[in-house]
């Protein structure tokens, strides 16, 4: 859902996010993480991934208003072994906490050739893919995955027990993009909202009712559940991310974590959940250029390979996301005029400047 409509409000990525950030300066953030979450938010947006941009903003500092969240977390340290480390958020936005963690994986993984650290009572923490590209920075691998509300069936059943627990990879390359993969082992939940919000429907696919039977009406699958991806194979693989995420972090699984956000809530309350992060480095197990190299080769070899009919061109993964990123930096954000009503709403609710008088 990238496309511009009639009643959007085109911004500037880097105004939308220093507006993003007052609003959560006024419920107590620190300038520093404000920024820190604003570029997060704003990140997604740039890459076409709404259902986790700035439109979700006013849940998250509703939180944070009503002393749900806390906004000036101590993200710590609490065990250590090797290559690995166990993080706790201290009950902030995830955004913080993910970052952190991801600046430490990398750190592990320049002694010991692989860094793991989870991270225990935290909160939603937006695009996955932010979190794993922090590792191309440094010339490594990234990989992030967290889990959260239960919004999701299990296969085989009718009420949500698991999340769509969003995976991400980032690999460097030698051709102009990095490989990035990051899904949700789900249809998404905001990209669902976001459909019923613009009156158009949605795969049969991706959510279930109230009653279990797949819908691609959009407003009775808000009512509903979420479906995993390829049946029982993405319920599986949701059930090893939860292991990881909940278990092996000392965090609560999603069955276990407050569903009131995905029930329609307009605040983000208590989450408790994990995240799990890694970073590799390369040159642990072969030259850097070497390995750049044969990631371009294996792109291209993809892109060349003959066409299926009516494909026009082969993208790599991530690579739409960073043209578009690429064109909105140059001509702005579409913002829909239901996420700018909810911002400027929430704005005069915390006395932060309102976004609609700075933005146009």
């Amino acid at each position: 859902m990238t496309g511009i409509s009639p009643a959007d409000t085109v911004v500037a990525g880097g105004q939308l996010r220093t507006a993003v950030a007052d609003l959560f300066e006024a419920v107590g953030v620190t300038p520093a993480d404000a920024d820190a979450i604003a570029e997060v938010l704003v990140f997604a947006d740039l890459r076409g991934v709404e259902s986790h941009g700035v439109q979700f903003a006013p849940r998250y500092v509703r939180g944070l208003a009503r002393k749900l969240i806390n906004p000036l977390p101590t993200v710590a340290v609490v065990r250590e072994h090797g290559a690995i480390a166990v993080m706790d958020a201290d009950n902030g936005l995830g955004f913080i906490s993910a970052r952190t963690a991801m600046t430490r994986a990398v750190e592990l993984a320049r002694v010991h050739g692989i860094g793991c650290v989870t991270v225990r009572n935290s909160n939603h923490f937006g695009p996955a893919a932010f979190y794993a590209m922090m590792a191309l920075e440094a010339g490594m691998i990234g990989h992030a995955t967290t889990d959260g509300p239960p919004h999701t069936v299990a296969w085989g059943a009718r009420t949500p027990v698991l999340s769509n627990d969003p995976v991400a990879w980032a690999f460097p390359t030698a051709g102009r993009w990095p490989i990035v993969v990051d899904t949700a082992l789900t249809g998404v939940k905001e990209k669902i909202r976001l459909a019923a919000q613009r009156g158009k429907s949605i795969p049969s696919d991706w959510a279930v009712g109230p009653d279990g039977r797949p819908t691609t009406d959009p407003q009775v699958a808000l009512e509903g559940a979420l479906l995993p991806i390829g049946q029982h194979k993405g319920s599986g693989l949701i059930m090893a991310n939860e292991l990881l995420c909940g278990a092996l972090a000392g965090a609560k699984f999603s069955f276990e974590v407050s569903p009131a956000l995905v029930q329609g809530a307009d605040h983000h309350d208590r989450w408790s959940c994990g995240h799990f992060l890694v970073a590799i480095n390369i040159e642990a197990f072969v030259e850097r250029g070497e390995f750049e190299a044969r990631a371009a080769d294996l792109a291209q070899a993809v892109r060349t390979a003959p066409k299926a009919e009516g494909v026009e061109r082969i993208y790599m993964p991530g690579e739409p996301e960073e043209e578009l990123t690429a064109r909105r930096l140059t001509e702005g954000i579409p913002l829909p005029q239901t996420t700018l009503d909810a911002l400027d709403a929430v704005a005069r609710e915390v006395g932060a400047p309102v976004p609609s008088q700075t933005l146009r």
